[in-house]
């Protein structure tokens, strides 16, 4: 196996377990929460899945960073000027400071966590979407804007209406 194929590889896993941690984060919290407090076993569920989101993240930044000097150690300088690129790297840093933030209590927790949810999504969608870099930049975080604002909402219903 080349170091390409190695790196894409650890890539998709650091994101599989990112987006996999930011959905059971949400179905964990919301039936944490339903009776109005966190008893120990929720807790330690929660604990789990933040250390998977943070292994995912840490997967992430550092398959992502090989790829990045693979790419400029073969040439392959056309990758950095791909605004998908750099949308995935303003997401990533969204991930790491809303990490950070939500860790001490700097951020509410609905922008939180519809901040780290919506962003293991797009980073998934703009993996998996080709077409995107012709959306350009911009273009491409305005959708990420409205997406955080509509997870919110979205996640602000589920919330209460399971909470009944």
């Amino acid at each position: 196996m080349d170091w390409h194929t190695f790196l894409i590889i650890t890539h998709i896993i650091g994101t599989v377990l990112g987006v996999g941690g930011a959905t059971f984060a949400e179905v964990f919290y919301l039936k944490a929460i339903k009776d109005g407090a966190i008893d120990p076993t929720e807790s330690s569920f929660l604990k789990t899945t933040y250390f998977i989101l943070r292994l995912g993240i840490i997967i992430l930044v550092l398959s992502g960073f090989g790829l990045l000097l693979l790419n400029r150690l073969e040439g392959a300088t056309q990758y950095l000027y791909d605004p998908r690129l750099w949308a995935k790297l303003t997401l990533t840093l969204v991930i790491v400071v809303n990490a950070i933030l939500l860790q001490i209590r700097l951020i509410p927790s609905w922008l939180g966590f519809s901040l780290s949810f919506t962003s293991w999504y797009a980073a998934l969608v703009l993996g998996l979407w080709r077409g995107a870099s012709a959306a350009g930049y911009v273009t491409i975080m305005l959708w990420y804007v409205v997406a955080v604002f509509v997870v919110a909402f979205i996640l602000d219903r589920i919330k209460k209406w399971y909470s009944k």
